[in-house]
């Protein structure tokens, strides 16, 4: 039997193949090059965008991507995870327009994009119930008001990322944690109002805590990380580089059952090997 020559992509079922089988494959642009081509190629990939559960725009500041965000925006109603790191056209009115519509949305990424506001979190705070991990890192807008808002709303938060956010007290960033007792992952990097306190509210609270990063948090010391060792048993990770008063005498307790991102520190010291005649290094702490 002699093939269809009239066959074509469009006859392929589009539930049951396409969208499930071949639109994971291709990327945005892909998807976009796809869907100017007719008519029915625009139907096809715009029914498929309420498919998608996942976007990935970090970084592209390309010059059409605010018209691509805006397609976005009207089609899609079911994402779950979206990136949008370092995007510097991202605006409160095309964030606030695409959060609207999409209410279930469990991760999202806005860390270093400088042209929106904290009002642009309104619809995250009230409307997306489902969240479970926001990075808003180097977010200067980032207000302390902003936080308590999401403290009030919000319950099931377990990753959090608000480094370099130099705006939030520790007392903001205190009550936050006394709220999501189920919080796994922590970067407060460089925020200059952490101290050995906020260190002792996440050793005595946070006790899912795996991964926390205070790099660069110059006022904590050896007694806010022996709290963590003594009561954060299933920590993971502790990132402390540029935190002069943190020394071996504290993380020595977590090494072995923790990475720690600052190698140990060892004095060497030249001493003679007995009965040999020949002089050896050796290390001690």
């Amino acid at each position: 039997m002699a093939a269809n020559s009239d066959l074509s992509l469009f006859d392929i079922a589009w539930e049951d193949v396409l969208y499930a089988k071949l639109f994971p494959l291709l990327s945005l642009k892909d998807l976009f090059n796809l869907r100017c081509c007719s008519r029915l190629s625009k139907q096809l990939v715009d029914n498929g965008f309420s498919h998608r559960r996942d976007f990935n725009l970090s970084g592209n500041n390309s010059p059409h991507i605010v018209r691509a965000f805006h397609v976005l925006s009207k089609m899609c109603c079911n994402v779950h995870t979206v990136n949008l790191a370092k995007c510097n056209w991202l605006l409160d009115t095309n964030l606030r327009e695409f959060l609207n519509v999409n209410t279930k949305i469990r991760r999202i990424n806005l860390s270093e994009c400088p042209n929106i506001s904290s009002a642009s979190l309104q619809p995250i705070i009230i409307k997306c119930k489902q969240l479970q991990v926001l990075k808003l890192a180097r977010c200067s807008w980032l207000t302390i008001g902003a936080m308590e808002a999401l403290t009030l709303h919000h319950s099931k938060i377990q990753e959090l990322d608000i480094s370099h956010c130099t705006s939030l007290s520790e007392r903001c960033i205190t009550i936050f944690l006394l709220n999501f007792r189920l919080l796994r992952t922590l970067s407060l990097a460089y925020i200059p109002s952490v101290t050995d306190n906020l260190l002792y509210t996440i050793a005595k609270n946070s006790k899912e805590m795996k991964h926390l990063n205070i790099i660069g948090c110059q006022l904590t010391t050896d007694r806010g990380v022996g709290a963590l060792s003594l009561y954060c048993t299933r920590l993971e990770s502790l990132m402390v580089r540029d935190c002069p008063y943190i020394t071996e005498r504290s993380l020595s307790l977590l090494r072995g059952r923790a990475f720690v991102d600052r190698p140990r520190i060892y004095q060497h010291q030249f001493n003679v090997v007995p009965n040999m005649g020949l002089p050896r290094l050796y290390l001690q702490v």
